[in-house]
């Protein structure tokens, strides 16, 4: 049962939907002012230079992620993730009046836009270790499912938005609203009502290096753990190539509105996975739907290669691609959550944060150089590939075989 709140369904329910609601408005807020941020850079410096180093700034907090393991582990989980949405907004209202007093030193941008972003970053595992207090673990599943909708849903919607509400109310006027929403998810996150395990405070300061690096050896010890781990960070590795190539894609079809639709195919595939097939599947045990998301994934991914040439075809797979995508999703933080005690979620979850990160910008980098010296088709088919080799390994994988026994459902 859960501490604090043992028969109190209604209490629970209502505590996830304040976490839910806080994490889209919060989430709508980063997404405003990371692009807000960005076009505001670049008309400062016009220099593609700054918007290399502002993406920097917003990419490098999440690497940093292992630091603060033990921390969040120690603390309690409802008042760090107030007090990580509150320093944003004191991030953004300061950066509102730098805008209003025309500031003209980039470097200050950046340098408070990073702050924003390690806040922002540590907002995510600590909402990871927040879940399992605030519902059962057979419902770990379903809140994966809500949560990941409340932000990734705000994440497409305001993306697209942010540029339309840049030209119509300017920078300051968008920064403004952004810090609307940071009012808006502290006063909801602060209403969670959770009592608690009190945690000891008596580790010594040298023990600390040894405490940052536990997640990493609960990560590899475990195969259950390293099996998840090594295809999320393989995998980021090919998303990091695939922000490359998409748009080299809709160039390939004809143009920006070819790159579009193509990004919008797979915002909508996810979402469409974690929802509408989602549901469908909810019989199904996690391991057969999870293994049915990394076939479904791969088996469309490979069809993309003999597509290429058709483009509504092409987008139409592209998009069932990410159906399963969004489907395989919405079990890996929960299997994350069942198997790690409460006490090393922290931990772990910054680790596994942290390992994931490191591939994404690596993936663009190393995919970029090759561009030019491969087919596009190439890129799509190794993509299957990994996806297909994904597939066999958590098939044949015994810890996986036994991801029933955890109870998600």
């Amino acid at each position: 049962m859960l501490q604090g709140l043992k028969g109190a369904d209604n209490v629970i329910n209502a505590n996830f939907r304040k976490l839910v609601l806080g994490r889209a408005v919060g989430n709508a807020g980063d997404s405003i002012y990371m692009i807000a941020m960005n076009w505001f850079i670049l008309q400062l410096t016009n220099s593609a230079l700054w918007i290399g180093i502002m993406n920097v700034a917003i990419v490098l907090p999440g690497v940093l992620l292992f630091l603060f393991g033990d921390s969040i582990d120690r603390h309690s989980k409802r008042r760090l993730l107030v007090a990580v949405e509150f320093s944003q907004l004191v991030i953004v209202v300061m950066l509102i009046g730098l805008v209003a007093l025309h500031i003209k030193l980039p470097g200050i941008y950046v340098g408070l836009v990073f702050v924003a972003a390690l806040f922002g970053s540590l907002a995510y595992p600590i909402q990871d270790t927040l879940v399992p207090l605030l519902v059962e673990p057979d419902q770990l599943v379903q809140a994966q499912a809500d949560m990941s909708i409340a932000y990734k849903g705000t994440d497409y919607v305001f993306n697209a938005l942010s540029g339309f509400l840049i030209s119509l109310c300017s920078v300051l006027g968008v920064l403004i609203m952004d810090a609307a929403t940071f009012v808006v998810t502290v006063a909801t996150f602060r209403r969670i009502k959770l009592a608690e395990p009190r945690q000891q405070h008596t580790r010594e300061k040298s023990l600390y290096l040894n405490q940052i690096l536990v997640g990493f050896k609960i990560i590899s010890t475990d195969p259950l753990l390293r099996l998840l781990t090594f295809a999320s960070v393989v995998m980021n590795f090919f998303f990091g190539g695939l922000n490359t190539y998409v748009v080299l894609f809709g160039r390939h079809f004809g143009g920006s509105i070819y790159y579009g639709i193509l990004e919008s195919m797979s915002a909508v595939g996810i979402l469409l996975g974690m929802t509408v097939v989602y549901r469908q599947l909810k019989k199904l045990t996690v391991r057969q739907s999870y293994l049915i998301g990394n076939f479904g994934r791969a088996l469309f991914m490979i069809l993309t290669v003999v597509s290429y040439n058709q483009f509504w075809l092409f987008a139409i797979i592209y998009l069932l691609s990410f159906v399963f995508q969004g489907l395989t999703q919405v079990f890996e933080t929960p299997m994350i959550q069942a198997t790690v005690g409460s006490d090393q979620l922290g931990k772990v979850m910054t680790c596994f944060y942290t390992l994931v990160s490191v591939t994404l910008p690596l993936g663009s980098l190393a995919f970029s150089f090759l561009a030019d010296r491969f087919d596009l088709r190439l890129f799509l088919l190794l993509f299957a590939l990994f996806y297909a080799g994904i597939f066999l390994l958590f098939l044949a994988s015994h810890a996986f075989k036994k991801v029933d026994e955890l109870q998600l459902s």
